[in-house]
């Protein structure tokens, strides 16, 4: 799913502002959005995954991101016009996938993948209405699941006037992103039967918001 097909996130809307936001880290290349790979930065501690974008990895990301907004409203202008445009991977890629543990979907992000494609991408998806197999299944199998997302919609619903079940009502209050790693047992276990792999596949962790 590419939240702008055959584009990039388009520039106009994050003007550039020089001021980056104090609460991430935001190297000085990231100004210069397609000069990657980039000069190393011994400022910083270097990350497990030297092929995804720090702002990304979880153990070097500081963004703080609640993914129950759009981007655009959860993520400050001036660490947008930073990333926006910057590619997710420092080599070609034609698509980047991404699963979880909290959640049971798969995102297909096709190229290009950038920051904020992976951020609206995962907006966008938990936007989608729960469909009715899935409820059934955590009505048979997952008591608690099932009340962590009837609290969350309820809550969620006061604000945005939806009765309708979620998917981001199923992360409950577990919705600050919290990076992206690599698990390859997980990924093997959470693979389809019969479909193919993707290479880059990255297991995305939340946090309590």
């Amino acid at each position: 799913m590419n939240p702008y097909p055959g584009q990039i996130w388009p520039p106009r809307r994050w003007p550039y502002h020089p001021q980056s936001d104090p609460r991430v880290f935001a190297p000085f290349y990231y100004a210069q959005p397609y000069a990657w790979p980039v000069p190393q930065d011994h400022t910083r501690s270097q990350s497990k995954y030297p092929n995804l974008n720090p702002a990304l990895a979880a153990d070097t990301t500081l963004i703080r991101y609640d993914v129950r907004k759009a981007p655009c409203d959860g993520i400050l202008l001036s660490t947008a016009a930073q990333l926006g445009p910057t590619p997710a991977l420092s080599s070609p890629s034609s698509a980047i996938r991404i699963i979880s543990r909290s959640f049971p979907w798969t995102l297909d992000i096709p190229a290009p993948v950038t920051c904020i494609a992976v951020f609206d991408g995962l907006y966008k998806m938990l936007q989608d209405p729960l469909a009715d197999s899935e409820w059934g299944i955590v009505c048979t199998l997952d008591k608690s699941r099932r009340e962590t997302i009837e609290k969350a919609a309820k809550a969620r619903s006061e604000r945005d006037k939806v009765k309708k079940l979620k998917r981001i009502d199923w992360l409950g209050d577990m919705t600050a992103f919290k990076g992206l790693e690599k698990d390859e047992e997980f990924e093997k276990k959470r693979l389809l039967p019969e479909m193919a792999a993707c290479p880059e596949t990255w297991v995305v962790k939340f946090g309590k918001s």
